[in-house]
This record gives structure tokens, sequence and C-alpha cells, in this order.
């Protein structure tokens, strides 16, 4: 279990600049975005040395997204472990969210980072692309089976947002927390978030998914591919997590049940997925 990983001094980022906005980009901590300003402050919860890989900055989840109970993964004919790397005893987030990646491009205002990573059936090719611009981050996420076998598959961003109010366009949630217990049902009361709120704490899977935007604070999120998910974290005070994926918690388990909104997508040999997400300015 490997939760604790830390940023030390020693750590440098990669940093984008165009007009008034920087973005901070960790290579070396699972290629993630350690930071973001487009130009009125950061909007990201920035690294720390207390703070283990999961708790910050905003983090590439494939070829799974949230948790893998006891690390088992069965779907089709696939009977496998991956590694428990969770204090609840899940494997949480993919393969790639805590390793190094390599930079493969950089300009002043671009870079293009890659990794390859296996474990239980996958062997996949990770590749981000960000684009900076004096008001918005693109960035845009894919993974590539790079296997002799199909493999099921989910992906997303695991951003720490600076809490306040936020909107989700979601008219349905999978109850259970964060382990969906049952099929999607209507939001209703606090789950409500379509209008715009400071939600209480929770860590719930919205699906039905209305738009492709979210608000949060400061940021409006957009995104183009085939997320069917969001998850909302909010159980840490001053911080919000709004989790666009491409499929539910627990997404495999619930695919084989027949489950709707699963997401889950079967990737053959050199197939690619990706989503593109845009962090605008809201002003």
């Amino acid at each position: 279990m490997t939760e604790r990983t830390t940023v030390g001094q020693d750590v440098t980022p990669l940093i984008l600049r165009s007009g008034p906005s920087s973005a901070e980009i960790y290579p070396d901590v699972g290629g993630r975005l350690g930071q973001l300003d487009l130009g009125t402050g950061s909007l990201l919860r920035g690294p720390a040395v207390d703070l283990g890989w999961g708790h910050w900055g905003c983090y590439p989840l494939l070829p799974w997204s949230n948790r893998l109970p006891g690390g088992h993964l069965a779907f089709d004919t696939i009977d496998e472990h991956l590694p428990v790397n969770w204090p609840d005893g899940t494997a949480i987030h993919g393969l790639a969210a805590s390793c190094p990646w390599a930079v493969v491009e950089r300009a002043e205002r671009s870079a293009t980072l890659e990794v390859r990573v296996s474990g239980g059936p996958y062997h996949v090719l990770g590749t981000q692309r960000f684009e900076l611009g004096p008001s918005e981050l693109q960035l845009r996420l894919a993974v590539t089976n790079e296997g002799d076998r199909p493999v099921p598959v989910g992906m997303g961003i695991h951003p720490w947002f600076v809490g306040g109010r936020i909107r989700i366009p979601a008219d349905k949630r999978w109850p259970g927390e964060p382990m969906p217990s049952g099929y999607p049902e209507p939001v209703e009361g606090p789950y409500d978030l379509r209008d715009g709120t400071v939600p209480v704490a929770m860590d719930a899977c919205f699906t039905s998914l209305t738009s492709t935007v979210a608000d949060v604070p400061g940021l409006r999120l957009h995104w183009e591919g085939p997320v069917t998910n969001l998850v909302v974290y909010s159980a840490e005070p001053g911080w919000i997590c709004v989790e666009p994926v491409t499929m539910a918690n627990n997404g495999f388990e619930l695919a084989q049940q027949g489950a709707p909104s699963h997401g889950v997508q079967v990737l053959a040999p050199e197939e690619s997925m990706d989503v593109l997400y845009r962090f605008e300015r809201l002003l």
C-alpha cells in the first residue's frame, strides 16, 4: 500500500505561461497539473510535503477511475488482481496517478507527457497534452491499449479545487458512497447540485449528465468525449473534487451486472480513447 507518497523540495515543476496565466505540471508525480492560475489566483490545492499523492493538484486516472475493491478485476474472461494502494484496501485511480511521466514535447505554452504502465491485464500508453491560453487551459487525456488482448477501461481527471459553490449537470446519482449500492436514482435534497450550491460533505458519483459543463469556484470546467459520470468529493474543509470520468465507481462490476450508465469501454489492441478537458476562467 503506497498512499503516502509525498512531494519533496527537490521536485521541480514544469511551468507554462500565457499572458496572466500559469500552469505548474509535475511530470515526476503522476504527470499532474499541480497548480493553475488563470489570472485570478491559485485555483487548485497545491503540493505540500505532508500531502500524499492522492490529495493535491489534478491528476490523471487510467486505465480505471475510482476503486477496485480488494484490487480484484473480474470482467468477461479476465480475473486478476491489481496492487492495493489505498488504506481502504482498494486499488484506486488506476496505474498512472503517482508514477513518473516522460516529457516528450515542451514549449512556452504547451507540453506533452507520456507514460507506459502495466498491471494485471493492462499494458497501456497514457498521454497528456496541456495547452495554456490567457484565460483557459486545455488538457487532452488519452489511453491506448498496447497489449495483445481487449481490456476494459475507464479514465478521467481528479482535480482538487478550492472549496465553495459548485454546479453539477446531473439528474441522477448512484446510491452508496463511495461505492454504488444500487442503480441510479433521481437527485434530491443535498444531492441536487444542478442549480449551484455549496455541497455538504459527500463522496458521491453522479450520472445522467445533461451537459458537458460544470462550475467550480473561479472556473468553468468543460469536457468533450465519452464522459458518463461525475464524482464529487467534499469531505475535506476548504477543498472540493469534481471529477468528470468515463466510468462509474466500481464500473467494471456494474458492467458485469448489466447496470445502466456504467460507462465502461473495451479497447481492442492498439485502440485508443481520449477526453478533452477545458478549464475556463470564470469571472
